[in-house]
């Protein structure tokens, strides 16, 4: 095996095997754990990520932090696994080609039911998505001078975004004005992403000579160089309708593709099914980009605490914080083996409205070929135009709002983030998060959190470690949330990560 195929491969077997989330901009222990959030919380080498301008802040007296394969995952299904082990099976099925033998996928009438009951809640839902997402860090480094600091990091980050119609899974109508509708469409999005990012922090002088040395506003600045893995964007709109005085369903059909790497697959083509492939080959770089991650960060300390001073390197305990971050600005261009096939808009008046599946749906890479072939007639059929250009895609803009009290051994946070265009990564609609972290003892944190949203699932998070003046060791884990309280079902997990710090 190459070396570079065998450290991707461990790398990220590393994170997955400690695993037993989703608009989640970074997934560590420390802001997992806290609910997801993080834009006035993280001040370690992360917040390149989420907001560069806590890089300048220092809780904790060191001059380097080095950190080394830190990560975490976020997994979401349409049918609950009770089992961790069928759980973390299932989960790593999402990062590997689709092998059509699987037969864990396969459903009966009782399984639909649950399905729907699951994902479609209501009689008006028609259309349900969910993710799975990696988050590891190869390595960061960040260390702090007297004026300023500076991170640089490397990291890899996956998604696997997909959206089932109910009619899938049953056959009863959804009410749309005076129409009745059944809904049979389908979206699978997967795309990985390598990042290095290199950024620094100081206070702003300007803003900071009309205000008290207690208090300064801190702007933070990341930019990245971004390679792109293989990419693949399914959509297909199946959409039935009948009104009351109309003998006949009335169906429209749309289908495209796009697709780089890997997922354009070889001579025969991306629907002749894809060749043996591995974790190398799919996030193997087929495009490249740049991005641009902006923050800014007003400090108040109060009381006994004088780090704003940055005299003998005093550590922040006693704070207020208000964040605002702009992260991922920029594009990506896909360049290799690109590939987009579309088929004919199609109408049609038909007696049915379609037959049930028999298949769920993880979102595996490939999956769908298996998925959508399953029926008589398939999308696949009616491809009539294919094109081999090179195509852009942006990264996951999003504006982020965090605040945070700090006083001693206690810290509340909050967070609202909103992505600027839907992607896989993030949806457009506005997320929230809350956390709580305190101290028994001054080295111990216990942190605790929730998210809130619409479309997704709710999930309580709970964390912690030990933090000495040498290393960090923390871990993460969110459960989903049911209308009566937390459930036994593991969202997403972070074990273990790790800081050290010289002196």
């Amino acid at each position: 095996m190459k070396p570079l195929k065998r450290l991707l491969i461990t790398g990220f077997l590393i994170q997955l095997l400690c695993t037993s989330v989703s608009s989640q901009n970074v997934l560590t222990a420390e802001n997992m754990a806290l609910g997801g959030g993080g834009a006035s919380y993280l001040t370690g080498f992360e917040s390149l990520f989420l907001n560069p301008a806590n890089l300048y802040i220092r809780e904790k007296n060191y001059k380097l932090q080095i950190s080394l394969l830190k990560g975490g995952a976020y997994f979401d299904s349409a049918l609950p696994i009770p089992n961790n082990g069928d759980r973390f099976s299932q989960f790593r099925s999402t990062l590997m080609p689709y092998g059509s033998s699987e037969q864990s996928r396969i459903i009966n009438e009782t399984d639909r039911e649950r399905l729907v009951d699951r994902i479609f809640p209501g009689t008006r839902q028609q259309v349900s998505s969910m993710q799975s997402l990696t988050d590891l860090y190869w390595f960061g480094l960040k260390w702090n001078l007297e004026d300023r600091s500076y991170a640089v990091a490397l990291r890899t980050r996956s998604v696997s975004f997909y959206e089932l119609g109910r009619g899938f899974f049953t056959d009863e109508p959804t009410e749309r004005g005076d129409r009745l509708q059944v809904n049979r469409s389908f979206r699978h999005q997967f795309q990985s992403l390598h990042e290095l990012s290199f950024g620094y922090a100081e206070s702003f002088t300007f803003l900071n000579g009309q205000n008290p040395r207690l208090a300064e506003f801190i702007i933070g600045i990341a930019p990245k160089l971004v390679m792109g893995g293989s990419y693949l964007d399914v959509r297909y709109r199946d959409r039935y309708s009948i009104g009351e005085s109309d003998g006949l369903w009335q169906r429209e059909t749309r289908f495209s593709q796009l697709s780089s790497g890997y997922f354009s697959g070889g001579a025969g083509g991306p629907f002749s099914g894809l060749s043996d492939g591995n974790l190398t080959d799919i996030f193997r770089p087929s495009a490249f980009g740049a991005g641009l991650d902006i923050g800014i960060t007003y400090l108040i300390t109060f009381g006994s605490d004088l780090s704003t001073l940055r005299r003998e390197d005093v550590p922040t305990e006693k704070s207020l914080r208000f964040s605002f971050s702009v992260t991922d600005l920029g594009a990506v261009y896909h360049y290799r083996s690109t590939r987009k096939d579309t088929a004919p808009d199609g109408e049609e008046e038909t007696s049915e409205t379609g037959e049930l599946s028999e298949l769920s749906f993880l979102g595996a890479p490939g999956e769908h070929l298996s998925f959508l072939s399953q029926f008589a007639e398939t999308p696949f059929e009616n491809i009539n135009r294919s094109s081999n250009n090179a195509f852009a895609t942006s990264l996951p803009a999003t504006l982020n709002l965090g605040a945070l009290f700090q006083i001693d051994r206690l810290k509340l946070m909050g967070d609202i983030s909103y992505s600027i265009a839907k992607t896989a990564f993030a949806a457009n609609f506005p997320v929230a998060y809350l956390g709580l972290e305190i101290r028994p003892l001054p080295f111990i944190p216990i942190r605790a959190g929730t998210r809130l949203a619409p479309r997704m699932p709710g999930y309580y998070s709970f964390g912690g470690g030990v933090e000495t003046t040498y290393f960090d060791i923390t871990a993460a884990i969110q459960l989903r949330s049911s209308s009566i309280g937390p459930t036994t079902e593991i969202l997403g997990a972070s074990l273990v990560g790790i800081k050290f710090y010289l002196q």
